[in-house]
């Protein structure tokens, strides 16, 4: 089967599989969904796929030098684009040079391929100017062309370059999945250590790049003091609170985000061991012997109580409220519903 490689993708590869084997192929493509699942990788295996010298067209080899060439960026039928910063942007563009250098490339028949390939990763990061001039091109794409839009905000696409490509979601990477890739990253990272993989798959969200760049030490002491602050709750101790909401209010806002999703997994944890849950159900197993006597000191009516808690702050906080107030309210309902 073609696309193989491709792990997770069920309902993404088994619609261009049935596309691949029909020859009815899209001339544009719009993948769409979370960071880091799995989306780039598909494009570049539909565009071996393409052009695979051996095996073509409907799957490929992986070892000749078409597949060689275009998994290395070398082949001159496979365009890739990506938003780069410029000298007079802070932010990264794909801006109209690229776009117009690449619509001079589509004007020619393939060098060497059976079909061009375009991926445009981040392709919500086109600037306006350059996505008007591309709709062109979506409009009346070249014969012999595929063109794959990739990004996680699709709603930040010009609906009129949305609408001209036909769209493909791709999911959050199941557990079994992850730890797949994870284990075959192992074995050629020292720095992967394999028994931290169940750690690293419970954080990464169904993202191999969350799972790869999570910094365990880090986040081990973020639990540590999570856990030392539920055992501190009490309106005699404001001060230790108070403290804590202070130092969080600093942080950069994911990191911030990321301690409140810890903080919502501990409670929820001491949830479980609350109602007699094997430790086996926990997202946190690690640390089973640290919340056990915390399930001892809430009622489950308390715990669901700060769990609401929880999730209000990070709704209240994408909503832009002061962030040291918003975390001092939440630890004060914590003292009340303990």
């Amino acid at each position: 089967m073609p696309l193989d490689n491709v792990l997770g993708q069920t309902q993404a590869l088994a619609i261009l599989n049935r596309a691949v084997e029909s020859g009815r192929l899209a001339n544009a493509y719009l993948f769409y969904g979370p960071e880091s699942i799995g989306k780039k990788r598909t494009g570049f295996e539909l565009a071996r796929t393409l052009n695979c010298d051996n095996s073509g067209p409907l799957q490929s080899c992986g070892a000749c030098s078409a597949c060689r060439r275009i998994e290395q960026g070398l082949h001159p039928d496979v365009f890739f684009l990506e938003p780069q910063t410029g000298p007079n942007s802070r932010e990264p563009w794909i801006k109209i040079d690229e776009i117009r250098e690449l619509q001079k490339k589509l004007g020619f028949l393939p060098y060497e391929g059976r079909s061009k390939v375009v991926l445009i990763d981040g392709a919500d990061r086109i600037n306006p100017q350059a996505a008007n001039a591309f709709l062109k091109t979506l409009e009346e794409p070249p014969t012999d062309t595929v063109i794959i839009l990739i990004t996680s905000n699709p709603q930040q696409l010009l609906p009129t370059v949305a609408s001209r490509c036909q769209g493909i979601r791709f999911h959050h990477l199941p557990d079994p999945v992850l730890e797949q890739i994870l284990r075959r990253e192992s074995e050629e990272d020292e720095n992967i250590n394999p028994d931290e993989i169940p750690l690293r798959i419970s954080r990464a969200g169904g993202s191999v790049l969350n799972a790869l760049e999570l910094d365990l030490e880090e986040w081990s002491a973020v639990r540590q003091t999570l856990i030392q602050l539920l055992h501190n709750l009490s309106p005699d101790r404001v001060d230790l609170l108070f403290a804590f909401a202070r130092q969080w209010a600093k942080v950069e806002t994911e990191k911030l985000t990321g301690m409140l999703k810890e903080m919502s997994a501990l409670i929820r944890d001491v949830a479980l061991l609350n109602i007699q849950c094997p430790p086996t159900l926990l997202f946190n197993q690690d640390l089973a012997t640290d919340l056990k006597p915390l399930a001892g000191r809430h009622s489950r009516r308390a715990l669901a109580a700060m769990q609401d808690t929880v999730q209000n702050t990070r709704l209240a906080l994408m909503g832009n409220a002061n962030v040291q107030l918003a975390l001092e309210s939440m630890l004060l309902d914590f003292c009340e519903a303990h």
